[in-house]
């Protein structure tokens, strides 16, 4: 695919010597990115990386075990093994619901559903899991919080139904429903429910003693994680490993499902529900928020793994979202390191630029200020109409191509940013980065006017800066 090969050249042209795609994402704290780009019905797939990995390389998917978990319930429940709206009471035993006791919350137990659990509206506690580096206890030791479990007990801090409050816990309690009602293993369950159905012979919960193929953690491009993993009981909320590739399965399989051609693995009426939004963009065990026109949800596992699980669709198909050349199109990047978390908004953003898809929606629990990575090529034309003085202490300068000097500080480079632009009236936003700088500068309009929006690093919100001279 010819996205991939531009995507890894943009990866290697970052910095001002020559050097390799490889070699560029470790300067950046990533030792390893796989990633894999669906369009046309096709899953095309990309490794870049110091170490050697292939498209096979297994990776902990995080907290991307949680969407993968909700296709197998709501396929069980199109199989008639259970129902999302009901009270967990209707699958739990008395002694199961004692685990997530207390003697105040008690009465209040019987009005969370499954639907509460997948959407994180149940109120119930313990966001995320550290995992463990040897001899995990069970779930139900982990789900009251006894020793040797490192998290407390997951128990009620909200009404059920009243708030989104993110529970790893709550998605715990989903696999213990699953093991309950269908008698079964949870990887059993994902592997006749999901796995099996979709071709994903390389996803599991636990690695083979033979099996070799996997990226270890990495606090940072240069240093290794020892050991290699976390090992994550909680297998539904954090255990999956997989790759890129298999998890894009997963996405064109709900993509057919929402257009009615793939009634026999998802019917277009269940697709819907589980991607609907309830609250906070969140749907059921996926974000998506309403009208934006994707689906998706990342994650992030101690010691180091980060990724990014990304599809396109008209949820509600009532053709209310325009997707252009992103129907049925979608994206996933898996990292080893806790840089990856900033890395893959960057690929993804640099994969939607390159793809011409629309921008993505702000939903991505790391996008707090992510830059850009600087496209390949000139500044697009129609710069120079922003040159001049804006603000109190910044200029754009005349040149061949822009500079950008703030107070009296010599000037940067400003380079096209890798990003899909900004739609206004007037026209698209030009979008740029500073060489050698976490700074993104977006011309763009307001009311007619020109204005500059700038976005410094680990900052969610732009300055917006008006001409004060030419």
């Amino acid at each position: 695919m010819a996205t991939l090969q531009d995507l890894e050249n943009l990866v290697a042209g970052q910095f001002e010597s020559p050097t390799s795609a490889a070699e560029a994402l470790a300067q950046l704290g990533v030792p390893a990115a796989s990633i894999a780009i669906l369009a046309n019905d096709v899953v095309s797939t990309k490794t870049i990386s110091t170490s050697a990995i292939s498209s096979d390389t297994l990776f902990q998917a995080c907290s991307i075990s949680k969407p993968v978990a909700a296709v197998a319930v709501f396929r069980a429940a199109q199989a008639g093994y259970l129902s999302v709206t009901a009270p967990i009471t209707r699958y739990l035993s008395p002694q199961q619901l004692a685990f997530l006791e207390t003697p105040k919350t008690k009465p209040l137990l019987q009005h969370i559903t499954i639907e509460m659990l997948l959407s994180h509206t149940s109120g119930l506690s313990v966001g995320g899991f550290p995992g463990y580096t040897h001899d995990p206890p069970p779930i139900a030791t982990i789900l009251q919080g006894l020793y040797p479990s490192n998290t407390a007990q997951v128990r009620l801090e909200g009404f059920p139904g009243q708030r989104f409050q993110y529970s790893g816990g709550g998605i715990t309690v989903v696999q213990m429903i699953l093991e309950t009602v269908l008698q079964k293993s949870f990887p059993s369950i994902m592997q006749e429910l999901v796995f099996e159905p979709l071709n994903m012979s390389r996803s599991c919960y636990k690695l083979p003693d033979s099996e070799d193929n996997f990226a270890r953690a990495y606090a940072t491009a240069q240093t290794a994680h020892d050991p290699p993993y976390h090992i994550f009981p909680e297998m539904a909320a954090a255990g999956l490993w997989t790759t890129p590739g298999e998890l894009l399965l997963v996405v064109r399989a709900l993509q057919s499902s929402l257009r009615g051609t793939n009634d026999s693995f998802l019917k277009q009426e269940w697709a819907r529900l589980m991607l609907t939004s309830v609250q906070h963009k969140y749907a059921r065990g996926w974000k998506a928020p309403a009208s934006s026109g994707v689906f998706l949800h990342d994650g992030s596992n101690d010691p180091g793994y980060r990724c990014l699980l990304l599809g396109w669709a008209d949820v509600a198909g009532d053709g209310n979202v325009e997707l252009g050349k992103a129907d049925s199109c979608g994206v996933c990047i898996m990292t080893n390191s806790p840089q990856g978390a900033e890395m893959f908004i960057k690929i993804a953003q640099a994969t939607g630029y390159l793809m011409g898809w629309p921008a993505f929606p702000i939903v991505l629990t790391f996008d707090t200020g992510t830059i850009p990575l600087a496209a390949l090529g000139e500044v697009r034309e129609g710069w120079k109409e922003w040159v001049g003085y804006w603000g109190e202490k910044w200029h754009i300068l005349h040149g061949e191509s822009p500079t950008l000097k703030f107070a009296y500080l010599p000037p940067v480079r400003l380079l096209p940013a890798a990003v899909a632009p900004r739609k206004y009236e007037e026209g698209t936003s030009i979008d740029l980065v500073a060489a050698g700088l976490k700074i993104m500068l977006r011309l763009g309009w307001e009311k007619g006017e020109r204005i500059v929006e700038v976005r410094p690093g680990q900052e969610n919100d732009a300055d917006v800066l008006r001409r004060t001279h030419i």
